[in-house]
């Protein structure tokens, strides 16, 4: 049987996911006065920003036909999906009060929240539209591929910022944990 697009699809949740995300990170590059992301990175750094685009909506067209089945595994994933969001939202609230390199509120026990919290959204996702449709089967890979990707991102930016802030980012790295918890 071809699935078909639907408004009870997880590509509702995971369009919702950014929906909430993208206000929240206006809000934070307004009110830090300039963008987190640092558009050098961004935009200089082996094709980041163009790739990140390719991946976001990759995931969006898979998440259009994996069917939402509201049993058990969606609501277990409601938790982590709900949980990630509000991980993200600490990740922009810490980068709203951090003009410069982000050390203090979610920080202290990540260099890396906002993929962290981005992950959690995406297991939760994955719980939430799971089956053993060839979609949600999909999906599920391209999650497992999301965290290969968001790793490879993580070393990249990692190492430019060690060259944008030196000795405080070596500093920064010695008493934090690249994903979670302290040193």
């Amino acid at each position: 049987m071809v699935n078909t697009i639907g408004l009870l699809d997880l590509w509702i949740f995971y369009a919702l996911a950014y929906a909430i995300a993208f206000p929240l990170q206006l809000w934070a590059n307004k009110k830090r006065g300039a963008p987190f992301d640092d558009p050098e990175f961004l935009y200089g750094t082996r094709g980041i920003f163009p790739l990140a685009i390719v991946w976001l909506l990759s995931g969006l067209v898979i998440s259009l036909f994996v069917p939402l089945r509201f049993g058990a595994l969606f609501y277990i994933g409601l938790a982590p999906f709900i949980f990630g969001l509000v991980v993200v939202g600490l990740t922009f609230r810490s980068f709203a009060l951090n003009p410069g390199l982000a050390t203090s509120g979610i920080h202290r026990h990540s260099r890396n929240p906002g993929y962290v919290g981005w992950a959690i959204v995406f297991i939760g996702l994955g719980l939430m539209g799971w089956s053993r449709s060839p979609w949600s089967i999909a999906f599920a890979a391209y999650v497992v591929l999301t965290f290969a990707y968001f790793h490879w991102t993580v070393l990249l930016e990692e190492k430019f910022l060690v060259g944008k802030y030196g000795d405080s980012y070596r500093e920064y790295i010695a008493h934090s944990r690249r994903y979670f918890g302290r040193r």
